[in-house]
């Protein structure tokens, strides 16, 4: 019996057709498809929770910022606040005066180094050192400063030659301060090593080697011959009446300076400074070769100068009389004066 049987050929011509036009895959194919949907699900399941997680993380680290920011803040301002409030706690004040004296040859030396405070050295016709020190402590009460000035040792060590002032004080102070100055007098002839801080320096009536610095300060000196070097960054530096070789400098500071009429005609003088004007009147008949110079200013001279060089309203170099001498002055904002 015949059977009438689909040709294979049509059949798999049909599957194919069913295959390519159908939209409802087979089940091969499902699994595949759906197999992939699951990856690509699975994937951007990982994308979003990577996203959420980095986003957590960068608004953990946002917040962390803006926490260690705003505490940063704080402890500045409760820095600040208790710094006002320990300078405006350190109320009670209390001064203790030391008096001393030890032999001093005229001819020998005398140094002193303090921190918070003046330096005076007057000179006089004496064969000793007479010290006097101003203790100046301040503390919350009054009990607290005095127990701190009465902790400061003051001594007169010798060595040699030279006679040193030995200052012993607490360091490493909270809501306390404490301050030295120095009041001496010695003899007319003496070489001076001369260190502060914060403070002034100043220097009548000496003949010698004068070394003096201070950082905050006015350094003055009167009535001095010999070799003088002063120094200081701010403040300014006055000279008056004054005989040999000079050299003088300040940052912030103008310098004025004035020679005696006895002072030698032949001396080296260097007068520098950042921020100021410089005066100076030269010893009589001065002979020197001359380098001045300002950037923010303008040299004017009362002296005959025979010029060297290119002549500027900022620069001049030349000399005085013979140039036997040095002149040297500089100044970056300020005018020079020459008389």
């Amino acid at each position: 019996m015949r059977t009438n049987r689909p040709s294979l050929n049509g059949t798999r011509k049909g599957t194919q057709e069913e295959t390519y036009k159908s939209s409802t895959p087979g089940p091969a194919l499902l699994r595949r498809e759906s197999l992939s949907e699951d990856i690509q699900r699975l994937d951007k399941n990982k994308i979003i929770t990577r996203y959420k997680l980095k986003g957590q993380k960068m608004e953990n680290g946002f917040l962390k910022k803006v926490s260690l920011g705003s505490l940063l803040c704080l402890l500045i301002v409760a820095a600040g606040c208790c710094f006002n409030i320990g300078s405006c706690a350190m109320r009670a004040k209390y001064e203790r005066t030391v008096q001393l004296s030890a032999p001093l040859s005229p001819g020998s030396g005398f140094a002193a180094q303090t921190h918070n405070g003046s330096i005076t050295i007057a000179g006089a016709d004496v064969t000793d050192c007479n010290l006097t020190t101003t203790i100046t402590a301040r503390a919350v009460t009054e009990e607290d400063a005095k127990k701190l000035a009465e902790r400061v040792k003051i001594k007169l060590e010798p060595f040699g030659d030279k006679l040193t002032a030995k200052i012993d004080k607490p360091t490493f102070l909270m809501n306390k301060s404490v301050s030295v100055s120095l009041d001496v007098t010695v003899p007319n002839r003496t070489d001076l090593e001369l260190t502060t801080h914060n403070g002034s320096i100043r220097i009548t009536d000496i003949t010698g080697r004068l070394n003096g610095t201070t950082h905050n300060g006015k350094v003055t000196a009167e009535q001095v011959s010999g070799t003088t070097e002063l120094h200081t960054h701010n403040g300014s530096v006055i000279c008056r009446e004054i005989s040999g070789d000079t050299q003088l400098k300040s940052h912030n500071g103008g310098i004025t300076v004035s020679y005696s009429e006895t002072a030698p005609s032949v001396c080296n003088i260097s007068l520098i400074t950042y921020n100021g004007g410089i005066e100076l009147a030269t010893p009589s008949d001065f002979s020197g070769e001359v380098e001045a110079s300002t950037h923010n200013g303008s040299i004017n001279t009362d002296l005959p100068i025979t010029v060297s060089g290119k002549l500027s309203k900022r620069r001049l170099t030349g000399k005085i009389g013979a140039g036997q001498g040095k002149l040297h002055l500089s100044t970056h904002n300020g005018s020079i004066r020459i008389r």
